[in-house]
């Protein structure tokens, strides 16, 4: 797994609000850049400050799901994942009686990513996958690792799509 920990510029940020029509979503974003780690970096904000919102950035955006998405209504869709990472980071920040002094080490993604074809996963458009990312912070003293279940990638940053394990639909 590959680890980085930066101070990031705004001016890094890749465009996720990139349309549909002007991107194939081919290209496999860098494993790491300073817009990644300070997008990871504000999931552990979150985290400390109890106040899920703040890690909205490291969630896949909604302009670009709604094209992304091959279903009856991807912007109710979005919404409902958008609430599961809500939950799922209130859930991660209870898993610690205090947060006070955690600090932001790294993100590193979890297995190689990998391509998944339009048609695939109710999807019309392509994507890079990657299971099981990696955010590391320090506490005490002491390294600790949270799981980040999926991130996927859009023009040419990566995003979380769900933060915990997730239930398929039968």
């Amino acid at each position: 797994m590959l680890a980085f920990a930066s101070t990031a510029a705004a001016d890094d940020a890749p465009d996720a609000g990139a349309s549909a029509a002007a991107s194939d979503n081919h290209e496999r974003p860098a494993l790491a850049s300073d817009d990644l780690a300070t997008r990871a970096a504000h999931l552990l904000d979150a985290l400390v400050q109890g106040k899920p919102e703040l890690a909205d950035d490291f969630f896949f955006p909604r302009e670009p799901f709604l094209p992304l998405k091959d279903v009856a209504d991807p912007g109710r869709y979005h919404a409902q994942l958008l609430a599961a990472y809500h939950r799922d980071v209130r859930e991660m920040a209870r898993k610690r009686r205090s947060w006070e002094g955690a600090r932001f080490v790294s993100f590193e993604l979890g297995t190689p990513p990998t391509w998944v074809a339009p048609g695939k996963e109710w999807n019309k458009i392509g994507y890079h996958r990657s299971f099981h990312g990696k955010l590391r912070y320090e506490l005490d003293g002491r390294t600790h690792t949270l799981d980040v279940h999926t991130v996927i990638s859009w023009a040419g940053g990566w995003y979380v799509t769900h933060l915990g394990a997730f239930k398929k639909k039968s």
